[in-house]
């Protein structure tokens, strides 16, 4: 086999390495409700500013001063409502997305299903709600 050979066949290999690097570390796409394909939405946890539980099936999550995301759950997340401290588990990268799932304080783990950009929460959630006094 002469040099010349090597060298090609050295190169189509790396080459060939180098865009399966590529092909298989590019974020993953996502259609909006107009067709437009898009990255897949995210929040880093260093852009987390807040986090609200819808009950025991999805969570709003903020990023900087007004962007809302839904986080929807593959199944209901119990204990959800009723803590005030979450661990996202983000793997490597430290992105909330679609992958990610939610440790609950006692070792509970939510995956998620859905990841989207929201309105968030509706303004008037606890319209309902009459304080009451605090007695002791």
């Amino acid at each position: 086999m002469s040099t010349k050979k090597a060298w090609i066949g050295g190169g189509l290999i790396l080459a060939i390495g180098v865009l399966a690097y590529l092909s298989y570390h590019q974020s993953q796409a996502v259609r909006d409700a107009a067709g437009t394909i898009g990255a897949a939405p995210f929040v880093h946890r260093t852009d987390m500013r807040y986090w609200l539980a819808d009950g025991e099936r999805g969570l709003w999550i903020q990023r900087g001063d007004s962007e809302w995301f839904y986080a929807r759950f593959s199944a209901a997340c119990h204990g959800l409502i009723s803590t005030s401290s979450l661990v996202f588990d983000t793997g490597s990268s430290g992105n909330i997305e679609r992958t990610s799932s939610v440790v609950l304080p006692g070792g509970g783990r939510c995956e998620m299903r859905t990841f989207a950009p929201s309105v968030g929460p509706s303004k008037d959630r606890n319209a309902d709600v009459v304080p009451q006094p605090q007695t002791q």
